[in-house]
């Protein structure tokens, strides 16, 4: 039976190029949620700044840091198979260990910043996350006398916030779930190839 691998590896390329393009959005998203409260924390009533300790961004900053390392390696692999010098598509094994070391531990980082943040949000009212309180608070009503507050003194921004950082945060699950499907794509790619470099050995020994 012939088998062409051909197809695998243009469908790993073309999910790791989703999951660089994923992450990168993820870290814009992320990193806007979290330089609005540190820019406003201090000064606007809607972010308590006088219980500063009521906000864990814990999960935040793992959200960035794993897209970030995310995106790193997703962006090698395509660098790797994008430059002829290294001729990966002629080089099984050494592609299916640059496909399976780019995407395997940004999937286990990723599954664990996914439940590290998923934890941290269950920990309301306790202690909030940006998510948990801009999703919370984000159609409340100021008082008369805060009505004319300026835009970053209010919580007007809250629903833009609640929307980004659920954003980051299914959006990261989104990646997992990619970075299994390039994985197995990277194992099922190889046995491929060895697949079809065996298939074509055989037919040129019966062929001499």
């Amino acid at each position: 039976m012939k088998v062409n691998p051909a197809p695998l590896h243009l469908a790993q390329t073309v999910i790791t190029g989703l999951v660089v393009t994923m992450s990168l959005a993820i870290v814009g998203t992320a990193g806007h949620t979290l330089d609005v409260f540190n820019k406003q924390q201090s000064s606007n009533p809607w972010w308590l700044p006088l219980w500063r300790d009521h906000f864990d961004v814990h999960g935040t900053k793992g959200l960035i840091a794993s897209s970030v390392v995310t995106l790193v390696l997703g962006s090698v692999f395509l660098v790797l198979s994008a430059v002829p010098k290294f001729n990966l598509a002629g080089r099984p094994t050494l592609r299916a260990l640059a496909a399976i070391g780019s995407s395997a531990p940004s999937a286990v980082l990723c599954l664990a910043t996914i439940i590290y943040a998923f934890v941290l949000n269950n920990d309301a009212p306790e202690l909030d996350t940006i998510q948990t309180w801009t999703c919370k608070y984000k159609n409340g009503r100021p008082l008369q006398q805060d009505m004319a507050m300026t835009t970053n003194m209010g919580n007007s921004d809250f629903g833009r916030l609640c929307h980004e950082s659920k954003f980051a945060l299914y959006g990261t699950l989104v990646v997992f779930l990619m970075l299994i499907l390039s994985t197995s794509l990277g194992v099922v790619g190889w046995c491929a190839d060895k697949w079809a470099a065996r298939q074509t050995r055989k037919e040129m020994e019966t062929a001499s």
